[in-house]
C-alpha cells in the first residue's frame, strides 16, 4: 500500500488515473496537483509522504521537464520514483524524460492494464529502496555505535577525533579531551553480578551525555572507560567541563549499587592548541598518561596531561 501523487492539469484525466488504480488497493491513497508547481509544494511539504508520482509533461506554470528537474536537484526526493505521462509518443520527449530522472513513462490515452502495473512496479520498486535504505542506515548504526550503552563506539570517536583535529589546525582552535574510567568498576562486577555492571554502564554513559550534551562528542572507549571529544575548549575550560563531570558520578545514586559516592570516576585530560597538524592517537596517548596519574594519586580526580600539543 502506499501515497500516488497525480500530476495533470485536466481534472478529468486525474480523475481517469485514480479510478483506474483504486479498484487494485495498490494506492490507499491518492494526492492531486494541477501543475508542476502544486505538485512539488506537496513533495516537500511532508505533511504526506508520497511513494510514486505520475506527472504529465506538458502543463502551465511548471511542465514535467521542469517538475523533473527540481525534484532530481532535492537530495530528500531523489529516490521517489516518477513516471511521466504524455499524449504524445514523441522519442525526443521520452529520452529528454529519462535523461532528467524519470523511471517510467505512460502514453495517453490510458491503457488500463499497463497504467495498473507500470505504477505497481514503481510502488515495488519504491518499497525495495526504502528497506534498502532502513538496512544501510541501520548498518552503518551498528558500526558507529555501542551496543550496550547505545552511544558512538571507538571507531565513532576515532574518525570524529581526527576530523576534529584537522578542522582545528586548520582554523588555529583548542580541542581537548576527556578520557574517563570508573573506579573499581570490577568490584561491581563480583560483587552485584554483571547485569548490574552493564547497569551501571548504560547510567555512566547517560551521566556522560547529561553533562557535556553542549560540549562535544561522548563515546565509549572500551570496558569500563569512556572518551569525550571538545572542539573549541582549551585546557582550562576542559579542566572545568572535567570537575564537572566528575563531581556529578560522586553525587549520582546508580540503580543496583548502595547509594551516592559509592562510585566515582578518574579522569585525564589533554587539549591540543592549534598549529602544526598531529594524530589523534597521539592526544589519547596524552590523555591516558594523565588518566594513570589520577588513578595512582588516589582516584575520583582530575589530572592534566603536561604536554599541551601545539
Amino acid at each position: 500500500m502506499g501515497t500516488l501523487l497525480v500530476i495533470d492539469d485536466s481534472e478529468s484525466v486525474r480523475r481517469e488515473f485514480i479510478e483506474i488504480l483504486a479498484d487494485e488497493r495498490d494506492f490507499q491513497q491518492f494526492l492531486e496537483a494541477s501543475d508542476g508547481a502544486s505538485g512539488l509544494k506537496i513533495l516537500t511539504n511532508g505533511d504526506n509522504p508520497v511513494d510514486v508520482v505520475a506527472c504529465d509533461l506538458n502543463m502551465p506554470r511548471m511542465d514535467g521537464f521542469q517538475f523533473l528537474r527540481s525534484v532530481r536537484a532535492n537530495p530528500a526526493l531523489m529516490n521517489v520514483p516518477i513516471v511521466m505521462v504524455t499524449s504524445q509518443s514523441d522519442v525526443s520527449e521520452v529520452v529528454k524524460a529519462f535523461e532528467l530522472g524519470a523511471n517510467d513513462f505512460i502514453v495517453k490515452p490510458f491503457n488500463a492494464s499497463i497504467l495498473k502495473v507500470r505504477l505497481k512496479n514503481m510502488l515495488h520498486i519504491k518499497h525495495l529502496q526504502d528497506l534498502l535504505r532502513s538496512q544501510k542506515e541501520m548498518m552503518e548504526a551498528m558500526a558507529t555505535t555501542d551496543a550496550l550503552t547505545n552511544i558512538p563506539n571507538r571507531r565513532c570517536f576515532s574518525q570524529s577525533l581526527e576530523d576534529e583535529l584537522h578542522r582545528s589546525a586548520r582554523y588555529g582552535e583548542s580541542l581537548s579531551i576527556l578520557l574517563t574510567d570508573l573506579d573499581h568498576f570490577k568490584v561491581v562486577n563480583d560483587t552485584h553480578g554483571h547485569s548490574v555492571g552493564d547497569s551501571v554502564l548504560r547510567q555512566s554513559a547517560q551521566i556522560h551525555r547529561d553533562v557535556m550534551r553542549k560540549v562535544g562528542l561522548v563515546a565509549r572507549y572500551g570496558g569500563e572507560e569512556f572518551v569525550v571529544v571538545m572542539p573549541h575548549t582549551d585546557l582550562e575550560g576542559a579542566r572545568i567541563a572535567a570537575e564537572r563531570l566528575r563531581t556529578s558520578f560522586a553525587a549520582f545514586h546508580f540503580d543496583g549499587l548502595e547509594g551516592p559516592g559509592v562510585l566515582t570516576i578518574s579522569i585525564g585530560v589533554a587539549t591540543y592548541s592549534g598549529g602544526r597538524e598531529v594524530g589523534g592517537q597521539h592526544l589519547v596517548n596524552l590523555a591516558d598518561k594523565a588518566l594513570y596519574q589520577a588513578k595512582s594519586k588516589g582516584r575520583n580526580r582530575v589530572e592534566i596531561s603536561g604536554d599541551c600539543v601545539k
